[in-house]
């Protein structure tokens, strides 16, 4: 079967076969478009790929990496490349998705398999590069990155996380809480580095309590000249009181265990803000095998607004992340400089907002279907 076999039984030129098999570039009415799809199921119909590709010298795939160190745990990598699969998908691209596991490596591996596999473009979420790497794809493939730094060539997009994890702590400040607690990630990693900026901001200005901790890693932050960017400025008279920070994997599992550690404390937090929601659900179950109510006995705040979010008991209070938007976003972008050559890469920062829910102490919202 061939495309004019196709044309011949829709009643419509091989022309508008391929505008309705490669989703353009004119648009096809309704009705035609239907005929076409009726021809190519009745004919058995498969367009011949590699030809495809020939013509437009394009392979009409696009490479997705993220860097999900706890494995798939993470809601926000699962909710983001699914949305930029479908957007894909809309726009007639096929997608290839690796994760990097926090793995430089592995990171390289995947971004060279990808350019050999000819993908028209990469959208790398929180990947590092080496600057040889990103001069090799410079010129090569148009790159968007879901991160805080890039190199000027690459499109940026990322969310405010500081500002979040500042809205964060200000809202549980604002129940009368004190002693709020931060269940993280491991610091290295921009964003959680940027919540817990935010988490000690609030703190500073409500004259609280921020922890040697964060003091510490203050340090090490200011040693690697990152001071400026992540917010993080030791001053006197706010570090006073330990056992208000523990690092853990970005996963259920993690935010269990880190809150295991800050609730048994004799001192502990009346509050936890974690640096994601599957570290807050996690730190929740942890309050329940202590025999803590939530958010009686301690107040929990997460970070990404997860679907999973909505459906704990009780809700869990978040700051969310316009998650689809930005996968949305991204593949537009890419899609958009891999079809118009000269395009400039665009920067984004987009705001995060604070979704409340019973477990800071807010009225609960019933769930309507």
């Amino acid at each position: 079967m061939t495309r004019n076999d196709v044309a011949r039984l829709a009643g419509t030129s091989p022309a508008v076969v391929s505008y309705v098999i490669n989703n353009g570039p004119r648009p096809v009415s309704a009705a035609a478009r239907q005929r076409v799809l009726d021809a190519i199921k009745q004919l058995g119909y498969r367009p011949n790929a590699v030809a495809r590709s020939l013509r437009s010298r394009r392979s009409w795939t696009i490479g997705v990496i993220a860097s999900d160190s706890a494995g798939g745990k993470s809601p926000f990598f699962g909710q983001f490349t699914r949305a930029c699969e479908e957007v894909a998908w809309q726009r007639g691209y096929s997608v290839l998705f690796g994760n990097s596991a926090e793995d430089p490596a592995r990171a390289e591996g995947y971004v060279r398999g990808f350019l050999e596999r000819q993908v028209d473009g990469l959208v790398l979420m929180r990947v590092p590069v080496s600057a040889e790497q990103a001069e090799e794809m410079r010129g090569r493939v148009p790159v968007v990155t879901i991160d805080h730094a890039a190199p000027p060539f690459f499109s940026r997009l990322a969310v405010d996380d500081e500002e979040g994890g500042y809205q964060a702590t200000r809202h549980l400040l604002e129940h009368g809480h004190r002693r709020i607690g931060f269940v993280g990630g491991p610091l290295d990693i921009t964003p959680v580095r940027l919540r817990a900026a935010g988490w000690r901001r609030a703190l500073q200005e409500a004259g609280a309590t921020a922890g040697p901790e964060l003091a510490k890693e203050a340090e090490l932050v200011k040693g690697a000249g990152l001071v400026e960017e992540a917010g993080l400025v030791e001053e006197a008279g706010l570090v006073e009181e330990a056992g208000l920070v523990e690092e853990g994997e970005l996963s259920l599992e993690g935010g269990y265990d880190a809150a295991l550690r800050l609730l048994s404390s004799p001192s502990r937090p009346t509050a936890l803000f974690a640096s994601i929601d599957g570290q807050a659900i996690g730190a929740m179950r942890a309050a329940a095998d202590l025999g803590l109510r939530v958010p009686g006995d301690v107040a929990v705040v997460g970070f990404d607004g997860a679907r999973e979010a909505a459906y704990t008991v009780p809700g869990l209070s978040t700051i969310s992340q316009p998650i689809d938007e930005m996968a949305r976003h991204a593949t537009e972008t890419l899609v958009g400089a891999i079809e118009s050559e000269g395009v400039e890469p665009v920067t984004k920062i987009f705001s995060a907002t604070l979704v409340t829910r019973g477990s800071c102490g807010c009225p609960e919202p019933r769930l309507h279907r």
